[in-house]
């Protein structure tokens, strides 16, 4: 079943974009992610809301994305992540 995933990042616009280039994701979804969304929010921190293909795919991705923020200095505490069941998704 399909999930959508939202993370509060915490990291800045310029975090975000150094953990996809070193992800290797930029412009392009990675296997199982048919929607990504990095919205900048009030606090000036990224906000990303995601629809995959199954749970296990946004944490398998998920897995790599933490090493690379870990590797860069941004670890820390895992960012707070909510998860729903998708229903519908219009595009």
């Amino acid at each position: 079943m399909a999930i959508c995933r939202i993370i509060e990042t915490g990291a800045t616009p310029e975090q975000y974009d150094q953990v996809r280039a070193k992800l290797g994701v930029n412009d392009a979804p990675p296997p199982g992610n048919s929607l990504h969304v990095a919205a900048l929010g009030d606090d000036g921190k990224i906000h990303v809301i995601e629809v995959w293909n199954s749970r296990e795919d946004a944490d398998e991705f998920g897995k790599k994305v933490w090493a690379i923020r870990e590797e860069s200095g941004l670890g820390g505490d895992a960012p707070p992540m909510t998860y729903f069941d998708v229903h519908k998704v219009l595009q």
